[in-house]
């Protein structure tokens, strides 16, 4: 096998400097200002309330009516939390995730933030004002209604933050070249393995989330204990989240493609016959595909993608694209072009060749 140099890396999420200085302003502008005044309005007409409320107050809803109560300032803690500091703390986290690069992800993202900043101000402003001169929190009205008015605000919100952003479509960029790999002969068998690691960046945040959701589980067992199944049903969904998508085999031979996590599922195969071309790219999965994981990206791709880099991208016939980051993305993208090329080279046209 013969490894040909590499280029300098291309940024295929690059986008011109005033494009991206508009498109940041105006995710700051939906994800972090709009949020803020819509909090501040909200925070206030709470405050201003809840002398009028019954102490202690409804702070949850069940089907058969009332079922949680706790001190009415409540209210405003959530409104906070969930009206601004929620939807900043997204917004932030997008704009260091991307710095120089864009795409469909942080539209997205952005409108998301103004969402649920809108779902709070209207489930705190239904909350507070339906209980506004009740003597018993236990007659509060249904929220039914309302709830579904948040949703729709969720929704709206989220359509108008995408609108208002602007589109930019990120600057042409030359590919990754892959590694020279020598002609595959009828009857010689070559097999590329790799093993594809989540990033310790996603770990951590990973590992931060199961710490909250242990620490909510251990406040349930002793406040709550009737509701434990709520947390520990979500403990357990997430630590089989974390197990099966923290790492996966890739193997390349004369069968086509496969990557299987490390626990046995999920799994994806690409027989060699539905391949239509193969490349290495330089991957961001945070501007491409919104975060890491196994994701569906806004441009049509699936991606299996867990850290920053080099990847290996995958034409399929009558499929969605699949990018898959993996060390060594050159090499793999190589032996796979080899065995296209054994076929009769149907894929050399996309930037595959070496």
């Amino acid at each position: 096998m013969n490894v040909g140099s590499r280029p300098a890396e291309q940024d295929l999420t690059a986008v011109p400097a005033h494009e991206l200085r508009r498109a940041r302003l105006m995710l700051l502008l939906v994800g972090l200002v709009v949020p803020l005044v819509l909090s501040g309005v909200v925070l206030a007409l709470v405050l201003g309330w809840l002398p009028e409320l019954p102490d202690p107050a409804a702070t949850h809803w069940g089907p058969s009516g009332v079922d949680g109560f706790g001190p009415p300032v409540m209210f405003a803690w959530m409104t906070v939390l969930l009206g601004f500091v929620l939807p900043a703390l997204l917004t932030i986290t997008t704009l260091i995730g991307l710095r120089g690069r864009w795409g469909g992800a942080a539209r997205l993202l952005g409108g998301l933030a103004l969402g649920i900043s809108g779902l709070s101000a209207v489930v705190n402003l239904s909350a507070v004002g339906s209980q506004r001169g009740v003597a018993d929190a236990g007659g509060a009205p249904d929220l039914g209604w309302a709830m579904i008015w948040a949703f729709g605000a969720f929704v709206v919100l989220i359509g108008l933050g995408w609108l208002v952003q602007p589109h930019v479509r990120p600057a042409p960029a030359t590919p990754l070249q892959p590694a020279h790999v020598a002609a595959i002969t009828k009857g010689e068998r070559v097999v590329w393995l790799a093993t594809a690691t989540m990033s310790r960046t996603a770990i951590g945040v990973i590992a931060a989330v199961v710490v909250l959701i242990v620490g909510i589980t251990a406040f349930m067992a002793i406040r709550f204990t009737d509701r434990m199944w709520v947390p520990l049903l979500t403990l357990a969904l997430l630590g089989v989240a974390f197990a099966s998508s923290t790492a996966f085999r890739v193997r390349i031979g004369p069968e086509g493609f496969s990557a299987r996590s490390l626990i046995g599922f999920p799994r994806t195969e690409i027989p060699l016959d539905e391949v239509v071309s193969v490349r290495a790219v330089e991957c961001h999965p945070f501007g491409e595909f919104g975060g890491f994981g196994w994701r569906l990206g806004l441009d049509g791709r699936t991606g299996i993608v867990l850290r920053t880099g080099p990847a290996i991208e995958i034409e399929r016939r009558d499929k969605r694209p699949l990018v898959v980051t993996v060390d060594g993305a050159d090499v793999g993208a190589g032996v796979l072009q080899a065995y296209l090329d054994a076929r009769g080279g149907r894929g050399a046209q996309n930037g595959a060749s070496s």
